[in-house]
């Protein structure tokens, strides 16, 4: 008698629940102390089955999106760690569209932090945030102040790369914020500048129009957070450098004067 396409089904089912069970005892043997808990195993399986991988994602389709490694707390208490320990993330759908994840970059003991929104093109491809045009006007900003990219901080809401010309879904802003607000606790800096109306927005809450809300403090979790544009927005409005120069001169003045106590 030859094998129905029910009793072919059935038998594929089976290989994929026997692999299931066994990383599931994977898992199970880890060391308590391990950091990260991921949904898919670490290693990949040498030779895998086609059929069953061809199974396999049809019944992810059918139930549901399954989003990858997701690293769960309790994060690295340091910034080398943290950035091993999230960079094979795939919380939201741009981690299976990144080339590179745009951790961070500047000085560890930085007291100012520039935070923007997303990467871009560039910097997919480097790694590093704000490559592009906007990149190098935030760096003559930074030159302005006094200071050099080593000696800040540089990082966005999110560390893939978003849709062309698009912001970051709120998703998408969701599965990084966990990353945001652990990377800005380990930096501690003195003050945080965001830049442009997403992150000012994302970081301090619906509120007026960033035309309003530039060029006076605001707090978040204890820390001093500058509002201003974004570098991009300068490309498109030269008019708006002015309003920038004069953000980052009462920044500067800050960070020049007596550290408030705690």
């Amino acid at each position: 008698m030859t094998e129905g396409p029910m009793e072919s089904l059935n038998e594929r089912l089976a290989v994929v629940a026997g692999r299931l069970a066994a990383w599931t005892q994977a898992q199970a043997r880890l060391h308590p102390g391990a950091r990260v808990r991921l949904d898919r195993p670490l290693e990949a399986v040498s030779n895998p089955d086609p059929d069953a991988q061809a199974l396999a994602a049809v019944l992810d389709q059918v139930q549901g999106h399954r989003s990858g490694p997701r690293p769960q707390p309790p994060f690295a208490p340091e910034l080398a760690a943290f950035h091993v320990q999230i960079s094979q993330c795939q919380a939201c759908p741009l981690g299976a569209k990144r080339r590179q994840l745009v951790f961070g970059d500047g000085s560890v003991a930085a007291k100012l932090v520039f935070l923007g929104d997303a990467p871009g093109r560039e910097e997919d491809a480097t790694g590093k945030p704000f490559q592009d045009e906007a990149g190098r006007l935030l760096d003559r900003i930074i030159a302005a102040m006094g200071y050099k990219r080593g000696q800040v901080y540089l990082l966005n809401l999110v560390k893939c790369r978003a849709a062309a010309g698009q912001e970051p879904s709120p998703e998408e802003l969701a599965a990084c914020r966990p990353y945001l607000e652990q990377q800005l606790g380990l930096l501690r800096p003195r003050i945080i500048v965001t830049l442009g109306a997403l992150a000012t927005r994302s970081l301090l809450g619906e509120g007026k129009p960033l035309a309003q809300r530039r060029g006076h403090w605001e707090r978040w979790k204890g820390l001093r957070i500058m509002p201003t544009w974004h570098p991009g927005d300068l490309l498109k409005d030269p008019g708006l450098k002015r309003p920038v120069w004069e953000d980052m001169r009462l920044v500067a003045q800050t960070l020049n004067s007596p550290e408030e106590p705690a």
